[in-house]
């Protein structure tokens, strides 16, 4: 073991152990070096073709972004406020683009995972209570009933075009065996993890080519559409506010930050893989993120805006749309898309769930072990949401009650960014990044403070 961590001190990979990491073999780890370096010095189409085979965690952290949440707010901005609320999602996630930078400071060059060194400068109610046991286990648990409720009846509403009825009452036994085979193989090597990694890769790509031959299908107006991207406009009223807030909490939360991390840190990631982290990010989180909530709000905008009564439940929304896209294939072209939602959320937050209790607990994480295989499917409880399924909105309250500990957990971040006994010479010492971090912050203050005024009737 010893030589192991001196070789990969060397080629750059992590200079601690993290167990997820210690299953991929060296080799695998030293040819991922070797390939960066080689990368460095290639055609920039090259370059970014590499980082996005090489990426992964920007992914996965899409996947978990883009859930029941995320999307049934999306499908509700576009059908009761048609094109304005776009650009909530670029501002929204572009500014989370710092936090994600200063993870992948710590990934690279922190010296030991973000949680602990909470724990061991600001404290385990910072640490292994806020962020770990309400930042991410809650999140994880508490938001894959939506998912559960979401999928199943995707199923139950699709099947039917091909020639068979399925209820969401059975359909959801087939659910949990993909999600639960999928989360038990994360970690398991490069293989595993790879697996799962590659998973969400294809349905970020299936969002995006159905959703997109949707919108083609039922048309764009340009014009409604760059205004919506570059004119902001705040919706007024209680159900108005609950979606600016659940849109902006969706893409700066303490479960992406920290995803993005702990899964960085499990493809044994370090000093040399920093400029791939930023890549990933990049073009694994933010593009897919803004891309595919463009194309909903838009489908459901051209669709639905204006036609008075608006659907309340995701399953209510995507049936509204079967006369307006007429034909069977195209509907459920628009359901695939839809389906690829849930399963590859739920996925990710099994995998939340595990690292969160382990974190929280301070468990070693062994995949093989029961506490790990237990914590990871904790969130399969969600299947209950098939008989007690939860009101669309109940899902966006629990994310922007989420944004009060996002606000605390980022001013943590921030600190310990700018704390050498924390990253020793690789703390942020650049202005513009401290700012960017800083404005963020100020967001989630602003989002936590405007959801306490609504909740209280304040605002007018």
């Amino acid at each position: 073991m010893e030589k192991n961590t001196q070789k990969s001190d060397s080629l750059g990979n992590h200079p601690y152990d993290f167990p997820l990491a210690a299953k991929i073999p060296q080799e695998v780890l030293d040819k991922e070096v070797e390939k960066l370096e080689g990368l460095k010095t290639a055609p920039l189409h090259k370059k970014l073709l590499g980082y996005a085979k090489m990426g992964g965690p920007g992914f996965m952290g899409a996947a978990i972004t883009l859930g029941a949440g995320t999307l049934t707010a999306s499908m509700l901005s576009g059908a009761e406020f048609g094109y304005k609320t776009l650009w909530i999602y670029w501002v929204a996630m572009g500014l989370s683009l710092f936090m994600m930078a200063a993870m992948a400071r710590f990934t690279s060059f922190g010296k030991e995972p973000f949680i602990r060194t909470q724990n061991r400068y600001h404290g385990r109610i910072i640490g292994s209570f806020l962020t770990a046991f309400i930042g991410l286990g809650a999140v994880a648990v508490i938001f894959n009933s939506g998912q559960y409720s979401l999928g199943t009846n995707i199923l139950e509403s699709m099947t039917p075009l091909i020639g068979f009825e399925f209820p969401r009452q059975y359909n959801w036994v087939v659910y949990m065996g993909i999600t639960t085979w999928l989360t038990l193989s994360y970690g398991k090597g490069s293989k595993g993890t790879r697996l799962v990694e590659n998973f969400m890769k294809i349905c970020i790509g299936i969002m995006i080519l159905c959703f997109g031959a949707t919108l083609i299908l039922v048309g764009i107006d340009w014009n409604q559409f760059f205004k919506g991207v570059f004119v902001p406009w705040l919706p007024s009223g209680s159900a108005g506010i609950d979606l600016f807030i659940a849109s902006s909490a969706a893409a700066v939360g303490v479960a992406d930050w920290m995803f993005f991390h702990y899964s960085g840190l499990a493809r044994g990631w370090g000093k040399k893989h920093e400029s791939l982290q930023r890549s990933d990010f990049s073009m694994g989180l933010f593009i897919p993120f803004v891309l595919i909530n463009f194309l909903v709000v838009a489908v459901f905008a051209q669709t639905l805006y204006g036609e008075g009564t608006i659907p309340q439940t995701a399953a209510e929304l995507s049936k509204a749309l079967e006369p307006l896209l007429g034909a069977d294939a195209a509907m459920l072209v628009f359901y695939i898309g839809f389906l690829s939602v849930p399963i590859s959320s739920s996925v990710g937050l099994g995998i939340l769930s595990g690292l969160a209790f382990h974190e929280a607990f301070g468990w070693k994480m062994d995949t093989s072990s029961w506490r790990w295989k237990l914590t990871v499917l904790l969130p399969q409880f969600g299947f209950l949401a098939v008989w007690y399924p939860n009101p669309v909105w109940l899902v966006i309250i629990i994310g922007a009650f989420l944004s009060l500990t996002n606000n605390v957990v980022g001013w943590s971040v921030y600190l310990l960014l700018n704390d050498k006994r924390a990253l020793g010479d690789k703390r942020s010492s650049s202005r513009f990044w401290n700012t960017g971090v800083l404005i963020q912050i100020t967001l989630l203050n602003m989002v936590a403070i405007l959801y306490v005024l609504n909740r209280l009737g304040l605002w007018i």
